[in-house]
């Protein structure tokens, strides 16, 4: 029944129904319950007025292991999206257990804009041009050859345009980036239960959103930065190739499908095909960026990412989490943490890591 009537509500958003606000001016306040995070508030306003479309909506997420305050709505710039699209996404969430009230409020605003004139350039043309030559919809990952790629390079990762960073998930980090078991893990393992939402965690342009091999159901997004975030081992897929997505959209449910032992999120950032730390810039505590400028710098032991603030050690020949944790006045489980690793990982001649 509730489905229904959400359904019916969203069909009507096609058809110029609004979340417009009667009476006074001041903020609505809506606040709502879900499995991973006790509670979420979004203080918002009428979304068809026109200063509010340039808003940002405050929400503030809390729970054991989440507390965030993150603005995730409309940015200056149009985003720009198909009715067809629109449709695709209103029928895709029909299936879920419930729907957020942002959810509503993110296809309304959609709905919203599409009679709109573009006023600006709009986020559907294809991202990162500057630093991609195509748009390959069929292969995960190239890496282009490290001498290709400057010494150092400044990227921004959050601001008004690109939008804020939003936590794909909630849950225990179950497995860091970097040398496991003789092999390189590229990415990051969150804990979560089958069927939990699985949001972007920054805006972009879907590349892939399929089945593939070790990554089972994964979605690929490209941001207008250069960067690529990787969402794997998903139970269904709830966006296609293609598709424009804001921070903290819905891409798809957790599973374990794929080369996974258990339900978790396998989340990945990556720059031109190359794997980065996403813990060297991501508080995954806090949920939040380090910073709002990543730096890009290769090495001997490959490419690093680290906040712009941040202070980079090289690692010698005999160099031990010991020996650099206690020159620095650091212990090595802050060293560690810092690093988004532990002692279990080896240190790489070479290696740039965090000091700071």
């Amino acid at each position: 029944m509730v489905k229904t009537l959400t359904y019916l509500l969203l069909c009507f958003s096609l058809v110029n129904f609004t979340f417009a606000k009667t009476g006074d001016d001041k903020p609505i306040g809506k606040s709502v319950t879900c499995d991973t995070c006790v509670t979420i508030t979004a203080i918002v306003k009428n979304l068809t007025c026109d200063t509010c479309i340039t808003t940002p909506i405050a929400k503030t997420i809390n729970d054991d292991t989440c507390s965030i305050v993150t603005n995730i709505a409309a940015v200056s710039i149009v985003k720009s999206i198909s009715r067809e699209e629109l449709v695709y996404m209103v029928d895709s969430i029909l299936d879920l257990d419930s729907i957020s009230l942002k959810t509503i409020e993110m296809l309304a605003f959609y709905s919203s804009e599409l009679n709109k004139p573009k006023e600006t350039k709009a986020l559907n043309s294809l991202p990162a041009t500057d630093f991609y030559d195509s748009f390959d919809e069929t292969t995960c990952f190239v890496p282009v050859p490290e001498q290709s790629l400057p010494d150092t390079l400044k990227l921004v990762i959050s601001n008004d345009s690109l939008g804020a960073y939003f936590p794909p998930t909630c849950g225990v980090i179950t497995s860091n980036f970097g040398w496991r078991d003789n092999r390189m893990h590229k990415g990051m393992d969150i804990n979560l239960r089958r069927g939990d939402q699985v949001h972007a965690a920054f805006g972009g342009m879907v590349r892939i959103a399929r089945y593939n091999g070790g990554y089972g159901n994964v979605v690929i997004v490209r941001h207008y930065n250069g960067l690529e975030t990787v969402y794997a081992h998903l139970s269904k897929i709830k966006v296609k190739t293609g598709q424009v997505v804001i921070s903290g959209q819905l891409l798809g449910l957790g599973g374990a499908t794929g080369h996974a032992t258990g339900n978790h999120l396998h989340f990945e950032v990556r720059f031109k095909g190359h794997a980065l730390n996403p813990a060297n810039f991501i508080s995954f505590t806090e949920n939040k960026t380090l910073n709002d400028t990543l730096i890009i710098r290769k090495s001997r032991y490959g490419v690093a990412a680290f906040p712009s603030n941040a202070t980079v050690y090289t690692v010698q020949r005999g160099d031990s989490w010991y020996e650099i944790a206690k020159r620095y006045g650091l212990t090595t489980r802050q060293l560690g943490s810092m690093n988004g690793t532990d002692r279990r990982f080896y240190l790489r001649v070479g290696q740039k890591i965090r000091i700071n």
